[in-house]
């Protein structure tokens, strides 16, 4: 099951404790600027985008 936007937030928050926002946005092709918007609560991502970012978080 897909995260909600909520919870994707949350994970990459965390995840920004541990890795740099640009080696996140290099590993899965999201700008940077995209990533600090998300996670500032501008915008949520578009699916193909989210879907990207949670592949990520939960496989890398």
């Amino acid at each position: 099951m897909a995260m909600t936007p909520d919870e994707l937030r949350d994970a990459y928050t965390a995840r920004l404790k541990r890795e740099k926002q640009k080696y996140i946005a290099e590993a899965t092709g999201i700008s940077t600027s995209t990533l600090s918007k998300f996670r500032n609560r501008k915008f949520d991502l578009y699916p193909h985008l989210a879907e990207k970012l949670e592949d990520y978080l939960l496989n890398s």
